[in-house]
């Protein structure tokens, strides 16, 4: 576990190989990404992470949160869900998705997102050409299905959802970028901005 500003002690389970995203953010503190895309895999099996947590848990301190994201987007990971359920049955530590929600507009990703106890997505862009220029999403990964699927998953997520937003200086921090970041903000039920 490590210590986060935002979530307390963590501990961190990266679910895809380095810089599988489905966006190439341009801001991204891990670097460009790898391998663009959308699709979902069976990077590693479950039970293999499931024993990883378990010694790390038996190892370290006990966390505030398991904390699914790492160096590319967790929700690309095909079993996700799966993975969500076992860490649950595994240990009574909240488990928390960060999560660029690119494709949370896809019901299997939606389904799995659900099964976290904190959500924390990302919003960094209020229009298409933003969100391009910004996120640079896989191809079709569009700023409408991004939305859509923001909208639907946090509308009915049972557990706290924290959404984060990046300004970028000289990008989208201009009054009229904010602007229409809010104005997709309210549109969506979030407990923490």
């Amino acid at each position: 576990p490590v210590p986060s500003r935002r979530f307390g002690l963590s501990l961190g389970v990266d679910v895809v190989p380095h810089k599988v995203c489905s966006h190439d953010c341009i801001y991204c503190q891990v670097g460009p990404t790898d391998r663009l895309t959308a699709e979902r895999e069976e990077f590693y099996p479950v039970e293999e992470i499931l024993a990883d947590v378990a010694a790390a848990l038996e190892d370290g301190p006990k966390p505030d949160v398991i904390t699914l994201a790492g160096s590319g987007e967790p929700t690309l990971y095909a079993s996700l869900g799966a993975l969500i359920d076992g860490l649950h049955a595994l240990a009574k530590i909240p488990v928390l998705l960060i999560t660029n929600g690119a494709t949370l507009f896809c019901k299997e990703v939606a389904d799995a997102a659900l099964k976290a106890d904190i959500l924390a997505p990302s919003l960094d862009a209020g229009d298409a050409a933003t969100f391009e220029r910004v996120n640079k999403p896989a191809p079709g990964v569009t700023f409408d299905r991004f939305v859509e699927g923001l909208r639907d998953v946090t509308s009915r997520h049972t557990g706290e959802v924290r959404l984060e937003v990046m300004l970028i200086k000289g990008v989208n921090d201009s009054d009229e970028s904010m602007r229409a970041i809010a104005e997709v903000a309210r549109t969506l039920r979030f407990d923490k901005l």
